[in-house]
């Protein structure tokens, strides 16, 4: 019995506690006011108008203490709220918050923002026409016209949730973000950006844009689509792209499963059935690697089941130029194909001509091949190690020419192409 009495009276005690602590928590302390009026029936409710340097105190429940200035203001005792009136500012812990005007709410400890809104926290700034800051929670909501500036980006959209122990923000609508570092923009529907971990993910139609000037002044412009992007601005500053990925830069466009792009590097590598077409190349395997110099394609690598095709004629629609291999490398020089270089398991199909006329087909292997270009025109082909070749001749290939493509061959559609900041397909 005596323990049970013993339970009842703790139990009992704790409560008055906390509501003790919960009545206070809410009290609003005057601090100072010019003047002072009172206003006895505004609303059902005494109302007291506060002019000039207005200064108000609440310690919430969490700790920290709150501080509120204006030029003007009315408190509503019984509702026990504050409008707010020019030159509003609001101080807790690291967060200053500034307005034209808001509403300051003590019960629930909640501070609006009217007309212009501006968060600052350590060297990041969130402004909006329209915010909420709740204490508490220490996270504040913002719309319309939102802008977030870091130190590593420049986010805008249309509403934004920061929570400030996190450094998280979460953004909708119309979302544009800015790296200052590399001059990249991605636009999405939805962002998760973390300051701290230098971390931002766009989940809902993210596109990246990146506008480059070559050393002669020529304006190139990447563009890169999926369903998921990722951005890290560690040690390691890259773009990741996951799922249905497509890229246009140029005169190369790609797609897969996910492409990383290192910014520092200029390296774009592709994984998940990449096909990159080039000029008149497509290119297939099962990664492949991009290195761009001066902004424009140097190296292109391709790692097993490398195949590159390339149509022969448009009036002989079914005939393409073939080559496979375990490893295939195509150098660039000034956007131009000038040498490719397949090895390991090395296989190519080349289509020949006399005086432009149809002329068979050479089909060579070896363990290795290396092919020149002059301009957009084969040179030299060499072929190293265990070399073996067959010709057939135009009366064999003549409507038959599927019957010769390589193994794996596989034409694809749908190539991308860029429409101002956007990707279509073909």
């Amino acid at each position: 019995m005596r323990r049970r009495l013993t339970y009842l009276f703790l139990t009992t005690l704790l409560v008055f506690i906390y509501r003790s602590l919960a009545q206070q928590s809410s009290i609003i302390n005057l601090q100072h006011a010019d003047t002072m009026n009172v206003i006895k029936n505004l609303s059902g409710e005494e109302v007291r108008e506060l002019i000039g340097n207005v200064h108000f105190i609440q310690i919430p429940t969490s700790g920290g203490l709150v501080k509120v200035w204006c030029d003007r203001a009315l408190r509503f005792m019984v509702q026990n709220k504050i409008e707010l009136f020019g030159n509003v500012k609001v101080i807790r812990d690291s967060v200053t918050i500034r307005s034209k005007e808001g509403i300051y709410y003590g019960d629930q400890r909640l501070m609006e923002g009217r007309s212009g809104v501006e968060l600052e926290r350590g060297k990041t700034l969130l402004t909006a026409v329209n915010a909420k800051y709740f204490i508490d929670e220490k996270r504040s909501l913002f719309w319309d016209n939102v802008v977030l500036v870091d130190t590593a980006s420049v986010i805008t959209c249309s509403t934004m949730n920061y929570y400030e122990t996190e450094a998280r923000s979460v953004a909708t609508g119309g979302v544009h973000m800015f790296e200052n570092a590399n001059a990249v923009n991605i636009y999405g529907d939805s962002l998760i950006h973390l300051e701290q971990q230098k971390f931002s993910l766009v989940m809902k139609q993210p596109r990246l844009v990146k506008i480059d000037t070559s050393a002669n002044g020529i304006i190139d412009t990447m563009v890169v689509e999926s369903r998921i992007m990722q951005s890290f601005q560690d040690t390691t500053e890259r773009f990741v792209a996951i799922d249905s990925v497509r890229m246009v830069k140029s005169d190369m466009s790609s797609r897969c499963g996910k492409a990383t792009y290192f910014v520092h590097k200029d390296i774009i590598a592709l994984q998940t059935h990449p096909i990159i077409w080039s000029g008149e190349n497509q290119i297939t395997g099962d990664s492949i690697r991009v290195l761009m110099e001066d902004k424009k394609l140097r190296t292109l690598w391709v790692k097993n089941r490398a195949m590159a095709i390339s149509r022969v004629d448009t009036a002989l629609p079914n005939r393409f130029n073939q080559l496979t291999g375990r490893e295939l490398t195509m150098y660039f020089r000034a956007d131009k194909l000038e040498q490719v270089d397949v090895q390991k398991n090395a296989t190519s199909l080349y289509y020949l001509f006399d005086n432009q006329e149809p002329n068979g087909v050479n089909k060579s292997s070896g363990d290795r091949i290396l092919i020149d270009f002059i301009g957009s025109e084969v040179d030299r082909i060499k072929v190293i190690g265990g070399v073996q070749g067959q010709y057939f001749p135009e009366k064999m290939i003549m409507n038959h020419e599927p019957e010769y493509n390589l193994d794996g061959f596989r034409l694809f559609e749908n190539r991308p192409k860029r429409q101002g900041i956007k990707i279509v397909s073909e």
